[in-house]
């Protein structure tokens, strides 16, 4: 018999003998199973990011390409007189909406049909909505007037009565008329972070409310408002939002119908989310904007949405 067969025939011995050892089959078995299941992480991990990223384009694709970011005629800044300001958007059939109050615009909000006369400080804020719905970031434009602070919106009386002595007297109701201004301020913080839909927000009325000529409301009287939308802090800069809509005041025991909506918008990051856009590493995806924030004492304006009677206050 040679050596190679002698050889061939040991070696095949111990890869036999090796082969029906169970404590080597269970190692070599468990080390297959480890390597398959970090195979299988490190695959799970990068279609978690595909997908992260993916979302996160579809998400803010709409949000910043269905319509083009408003621009102003007039920059911010200081001025010693009254100022015309153009609202221009690049999007086709495009609609533009402003507030002048503080508060993110919204499609509820006025349309702009024209140019908008800054005569005091004023914090000038606009979106674009396209024909297919799909919303611009917010543009916001602080205009100063020679360091005169904002006006606050002017509270309306309702109507004078063709009766004012009969209206005085502390027997008789008096006409609280629909579309009435009612100042309101918020008495507690409302945060994007923390808000669901249906939470109700405690306000106060700002001053006290008057119906020809009589008060039929003091100051603090409380009023309530409810959260109808809120979004979260998304990819790539976007903001938080809150929407919210005043119920009623409820003035001794009746209870006053009121009709007003609004929405604050936190800061919108787009500016270092698009300068990240440079980094080897697609950072700028995962950056989120700020959550929207309304403080308490913030105050807003809501209008009476029916004629009430009402006696005059105590």
């Amino acid at each position: 018999m040679g050596t190679f067969p002698i050889l061939l025939t040991l070696a095949l011995g111990a890869a036999s003998a090796i082969a029906q050892d169970p404590g080597i089959q269970a190692a070599q078995q468990a080390t297959q199973a480890a390597q398959q299941a970090n195979d299988q992480a490190i695959r799970d991990a990068q279609l978690a990011t595909q997908s992260a990223h993916q979302q996160s384009m579809q998400n803010t694709q709409c949000y910043r390409c269905s319509a083009a970011t408003p621009k102003f005629s007039v920059k911010p800044g200081t001025y010693s007189s009254a100022v015309t300001v153009k609202i221009r958007d690049a999007s086709r059939g495009a609609v533009i909406y402003y507030t002048t109050d503080g508060w993110t615009p919204t499609a509820a909000s006025t349309r702009y049909t024209g140019p908008i006369t800054i005569d005091s400080t004023t914090s000038l804020q606009a979106i674009a909505i396209s024909p297919y719905g799909g919303r611009s970031r917010v543009a916001t434009a602080v205009y100063t007037l020679n360091g005169v602070p904002p006006t606050p919106a002017a509270p309306q009386s309702g109507p004078v009565g063709p009766n004012p002595a009969a209206a005085a007297s502390a027997s008789a109701k008096v006409l609280l008329a629909k579309g009435t201004a009612v100042p309101l301020v918020f008495a507690s913080d409302v945060n994007s972070k923390t808000a669901d839909v249906g939470d109700k927000i405690p306000l106060t009325l700002a001053q006290d409310l008057k119906a020809e000529g009589v008060v039929i409301a003091k100051r603090g009287t409380p009023s309530v408002a409810t959260v109808t939308e809120v979004d979260r802090p998304q990819m790539m800069g976007v903001p938080g939002e809150v929407f919210f809509q005043v119920d009623d005041l409820q003035v001794g025991g009746t209870v006053i119908k009121l009709r007003g909506t609004a929405a604050k918008e936190g800061a919108d990051i787009e500016v270092k989310a698009v300068a990240l856009m440079a980094v080897p590493v697609p950072v700028a995806p995962f950056v989120h904007g700020k959550n929207a924030e309304i403080k308490r004492g913030a105050t807003f304006t809501a209008f009476v949405d029916a004629d009430t009677f009402l006696p005059p206050a105590d």
